[in-house]
Formats: structure tokens, sequence, C-alpha cells
């Protein structure tokens, strides 16, 4: 594009990065504050490669950055990074922040705001400022968890590759959940039942389901045997989940990020019944 210059090394502060970040959104048709995250999100797994177990990566990438990373700005924004530690004894909070909070990587640096917090998941969620040399960059919100069954294995996906737009080095590739195991998750978000005196509101997960259902080339085998583990290991409620209807109330809020995304359905109900297409193919594999 005539109007992004690009850099020839790092840049020499905040300033010069934000100005490559703005180019490449309005190139991209994106918020700053997107591509803003983006650049943290994929430094901040290049710091956490430096807490590498030996042969195996100690943290892996889930949920909306997994998404985004595989569809790019075909994804919807996701407003935090989620990560899975996979150390069954060591203390979430902790773990994250003293891997963080190292030397600077590639100019930038990690400090935690606030206290973290223990969701109702029993995940924690962290404020971390982000600064480039000093100066600040971007504030950003990270949910760690606990491994569940199926995230210990690991797919790798490419990472953004940031060296010719931003002029700095993250990692190539990132280790993320596999994507049988993050449709499952999405299936078991999605159906998941309410509780008292609340409603279901996960109807982006049936947005990132429409998303990923041109992905999943891998084995129904595969996908059943990672829905049967979900489901039963969260113990919330059966296999195959109910999918008869979709709330009421998410008809408006589904169609309005279904257009925002330009997919072919923007009705709820006609979305819904590709998911039980998908459902039915998953059962139809041999057992």
């Amino acid at each position: 594009m005539a109007d992004r210059k690009r850099p020839t090394g790092p840049p020499p502060s905040a300033g010069v990065l934000a100005r490559y970040a703005q180019a490449y959104a309005r190139e991209l048709g994106v918020a700053e504050g997107r591509v803003r995250a983006w650049v943290s999100y994929m430094i901040m797994a290049g710091v956490l490669e430096r807490a590498e177990s030996v042969g195996s990566p100690r943290f892996i990438v889930k949920g909306g950055v997994a998404l985004e990373l595989r569809l790019r700005d075909r994804a919807r924004a996701t407003k935090d990074i989620d990560i899975v530690l996979r150390d069954p004894r060591a203390d979430l909070a902790d773990s994250l922040e003293l891997a963080l909070t190292g030397d600077p990587y590639q100019g930038f640096s990690f400090r935690r705001k606030g206290q973290p917090l223990l969701l109702d998941n029993g995940a924690v969620n962290m404020e971390f400022a982000v600064t480039y040399r000093g100066q600040p960059w971007t504030s950003i919100s990270v949910d760690i968890a606990r491994a569940e069954v199926g995230e210990a294995d690991v797919e790798w996906v490419d990472a953004i590759v940031l060296t010719d737009v931003f002029g700095v080095t993250g990692p190539a590739q990132l280790p993320c959940l596999p994507l049988r195991f993050h449709v499952a998750q999405k299936l078991h978000g999605m159906t998941l039942p309410p509780r008292p005196g609340k409603q279901n509101e996960r109807f982006r997960d049936l947005v990132d389901l429409l998303l990923m259902d041109a992905m999943i080339t891998q084995d129904d085998n595969a996908l059943r045997e990672a829905c049967e583990l979900v489901f039963s290991t969260r113990h919330t409620h059966p296999w195959p989940p109910d999918l008869t209807a979709a709330p009421t109330h998410w008809a408006r809020p589904f169609a309005e990020l279904a257009k925002e995304l330009e997919l072919p359905d923007t009705n709820v109900d006609a979305a819904l019944a590709s998911v039980r297409r998908l459902v039915a193919r998953i059962l139809g594999a041999s057992s």
C-alpha cells in the first residue's frame, strides 16, 4: 500500500510503531486497537516461549486468539487472550506474571495492573500494561487456566508475522489448542445451561462454529472423541447437546455480528441448523 512505509529495522519509539499500526489497520480495514492487540499477543507468545519446558511448551493459546490466528481478519475481534498452563501444581497467576515480567523482549515489557481476579470457571483474569521502549503501547487482558482434557495436545499455528510490517520479530508459530478440541469446547459453551436467574449469552460461540466449520477437515472420529471427552469431563450437560432452538434473545446480536463478519446466514435459526448438521456428521462417525 502506498500509505504504509515498511520498516527497515526496529522502531525507535512507540510513536513510530504506532504509525506502522495505524497504516496496517487502514490497509486491512480493522480498528487500530485490534492491530495493537495482535502485536502484543504475538510478543507475549514470544515471551512465554522462554518459559517452555524441555521439548514441550508450558503455555498454549486457546479461545479467540487461536481462532484469529487461523482466520486472521475473518474472525471476530477478541477482547482478551486465553492461555492454558500445562502444569497441574503451579500457581496460575504467579506462573504467568513470572514468565511475562522478566527481561524486555524485542523492546516490549509487561507489567501487571491491579490484582488477579478469580473467575467462576476457575480461571484467573489478569490485566497487563504493555510498553515499547519504556513508552505506553496498550493494555491486554489475559485469562489463564489449568489444562483440561485434550489440552495436553498441541497444534502449531502460524503466527502473525511482525517483521515486515512492524520491524519487530516474534515467534514463527504459536502452540494452540487443537482445532478438534476448540470445536468441542465451543459446542459445549454454546449449549451450556444457564445458572438460575441467568441467560445463556453465548451466541458468539455460534458465530465461531460457523467460521470454523470450513476448517474442519480432520477425521470425524477424532472430532467425535474430542466432543465426548469435553462433555464428559465438564459434566454440566450431556453429549450430544440440545440444539432444537436458539434462545430468542440471540436473534438480534447474532444478526448484527453475522452481518459485520459477512456470514452467509444472519438468521440465528438457519445458523443453528448448520451446527445441527455438523453435530449429526460427528455423531455419524463410527465408534
